[in-house]
């Protein structure tokens, strides 16, 4: 996995926003950029990410209605795997991680974490 280009980036970001699927025009316009990319770029881009698996498509009418297949936390957690995959000690650069955390995100992950070993031992 690696991480969105810009507007990669910002198109998922209106997908995911609106929580729906959208029509490239109504993507173009969730941008709130300045200056406004052109549709033909953002449609082109849209289809690639189409492509990649992480936007679905149908058919709305003449047009298409892209959404989201993967979650902002499902894209994010990949991102973590796969910086963890070039670690050469992965607890080591997990530590650091942890150590990088504010308190209520670590007793979030200690939570977090307790429910994963608990569901381990009942399997």
């Amino acid at each position: 996995m690696s991480q969105f280009g810009e507007l990669e980036a910002a198109i998922m970001d209106a997908v995911w926003v609106a929580g729906k699927p959208l029509r490239v025009r109504e993507i173009l316009e969730g941008l709130g950029r300045d200056p406004e990319p052109a549709y033909n770029t953002v449609h082109t881009v849209t289809e690639i990410l189409y492509r990649k698996g992480w936007l679905s498509k149908e058919k709305d009418g003449r047009a298409f209605r892209y959404g989201a297949t993967k979650s902002r936390e499902e894209y994010v957690a990949g991102l973590m795997g796969e910086a963890l995959s070039v670690a050469d000690d992965r607890t080591a650069t997990l530590a650091r991680f942890v150590q990088q955390m504010q308190p209520g995100e670590a007793e979030e992950l200690h939570r977090l974490l307790g429910q994963a070993v608990a569901r381990e031992v009942s399997e």
